[in-house]
């Protein structure tokens, strides 16, 4: 397991009052380019970078064309101010924001809280699921004072306006489809229709003089072409397949980072079809369920066992909540005192109707989950449960349906930096993604209380709460959490884990350097 490289990262919903603006860095070294990857989005025209479009404002945010009003530290615990230098939660339904002064965009155009107002109210209304997230009913503008009136209580709006794909953009420019202009430390030269781009460096650029003169962004390679790529040099950081990571970790030329976002992959437990209706059985198999051979076997290690929702650095994290951990003789004795015996010598277990038990496992045929199903056979087999694979394209669609016993899943728990986001679709009654009909009223009424408040301890109560009644279902099981990685030549510096993604701080990108 790589637990003891993961980098801690917590969340909370407290506004730093620092600055992140800072002086030029100085002599800036001469021809220095920076190469990396960058997924792009596609249609059927080409590359976009229209940030209603497939989440291409991560895109441009990580190109450095654009940038957001706040950004999260490096742990997920703080918001920080980026093109704004303050926000206020003034009345239940409004947010007040201060747009930052002396701010210009690329193409020398002033950064007003109207700019910001028009690029807020394109990506709300045409990105569904940021969109339903904000919640907002208006957005008004006034010098540099961005006010924003939701229909309900937003609690994790810094949060949302922290997001990489609620960037800021020149809605007036000319096509922004295909290279929008922004605030950010480089300006697109060009790109060619697969999304492969130049860039160089913004002389005027707000935090100071970008220490890289020129960025090169790689699209579409494929993961499997990004170890020959860091090897010859055509890549100065990208992440790679496990597989391939024994080729970096003890090489001096490479640092490799991990890092633990909080996507758990686990199991849905059906409680309401066939042999798992019953309590025992789904008990009998939270008992049944070896972790370490799963990630050992499956992952080859790189991961994080758990026997929570969370991981163990989050502040969501309960001690005192945990699922049990891997005892076959448990599982097969809870599943003897309720009356499952192997009547005819075969190896399986009769139900205590009579009737032989066998389950039926959906899974993707991707992320390993097919492998892992196969796993868990062997596991179920072993405490004489026998069960069958059902290899899904749309394992939401299955679940959904209803006719499953397992299902095997994958989730980020910490969205934002927060646990709400998976909290509310998996548990709260009639929620999107609560496949087993979880519903509980203390639950529902967590939920609620934590939807409308912004306080970060109140907010890691309410989720240990949820646990303690979430865990004693058996309704879920969770397996591992995974571990990230980002591999960077010795040379580069500066470039935090996993940069590029929607839970790292890439207003970082005009301090990456080579030494």
């Amino acid at each position: 397991m790589k637990t003891g490289k993961t980098r801690r990262m917590v969340a909370g919903m407290a506004v730093a009052a620092s600055v992140l603006a800072g002086s030029s860095l100085g002599a800036v070294a001469e021809g220095i380019t920076l190469t990396y990857p960058v997924v792009a989005p596609n249609t059927q025209s080409g590359f976009t970078t229209d940030p209603a479009i497939d989440y291409a404002g991560n895109k441009s945010f990580a190109m450095g064309t654009a940038e957001t009003l706040f950004v999260l530290d490096d742990d997920t615990k703080e918001v920080l101010p980026l093109l704004a230098t303050s926000i206020e939660q003034t009345e239940d339904l409004v947010w007040t924001i201060t747009i930052r002064d002396g701010v210009t965009m690329s193409n020398g155009k002033e950064l007003t809280a109207d700019v910001c107002k028009k690029a807020l109210e394109y990506i709300f209304a045409n990105n569904t699921r940021i969109g339903t997230m904000a919640d907002v009913a208006s957005i008004e503008a006034d010098g540099q004072t961005l006010t924003i009136k939701t229909n309900h209580i937003v609690a994790l709006m810094p949060r949302i306006l922290s997001e990489p794909n609620v960037i800021i953009f020149d809605t007036e420019a000319d096509d922004y489809s295909r290279g929008l202009i922004g605030t950010g430390p480089y300006i697109l030269d060009s790109m060619d229709p697969e999304g492969n781009c130049e860039l160089s460096k913004n002389d005027n650029y707000w935090q100071g003089t970008p220490a890289a003169d020129k960025i090169i962004t790689k699209a579409n390679i494929g993961a499997d072409a990004y170890t020959a790529a860091l090897q010859t040099g055509e890549l100065d950081w990208a992440s790679v397949s496990d597989a391939d990571l024994a080729l970096f970790e003890d090489n001096p030329d490479y640092e490799v980072m991990y890092q633990n976002a909080g996507r758990a992959y686990y199991l849905y437990v059906n409680p309401n079809y066939t042999f798992t209706k019953d309590d025992a059985l789904r008990e009998a198999l939270t008992y049944a369920v070896d972790r370490e051979a799963i990630l050992n076997g499956v992952y080859g290690g790189h991961g994080a066992v758990t026997r929570s929702i969370f991981p163990e650095w989050s502040e969501y994290y309960s001690e005192e909540n945990l699922q049990p951990e891997y005892d076959q003789e448990k599982a097969k004795q809870i599943l003897a005192d309720a009356g499952y015996t192997d009547t005819d010598g075969d190896g399986i277990l009769n139900a205590p109707d009579g009737e032989n038990v066998k389950l039926n496992i959906t899974c993707y045929d991707k992320n390993g989950f097919k492998t892992l199903s196969e796993v868990l056979q062997q596991l179920f087999r072993q405490i004489g449960i026998d069960s069958e694979i059902k290899a899904s394209d749309s394992v939401f669609d299955d679940l959904t349906a209803g006719e499953y016993n397992i299902g095997t899943y994958g989730y980020n728990t910490l969205t934002l930096g927060d646990c709400y986001n998976y909290l509310q679709p998996v548990f709260q009654t009639d929620a999107s993604s609560n496949f087993t009909k979880f519903s509980n009223e203390q639950v529902d009424a967590d939920l609620a209380e934590m939807s409308i408040t912004s306080d970060s301890e109140k907010r890691a109560e309410l989720a240990k709460d949820i646990q303690k009644y979430v865990y004693s279902t058996n309704e879920r099981i969770y397996i591992m959490h995974i571990i990230n990685n980002m591999v960077k030549r010795k040379e580069v510096v500066n470039v935090p884990a996993l940069f590029g993604g929607d839970q790292t701080n890439m207003s970082v990108l005009w301090k990456i350097t080579k030494e």
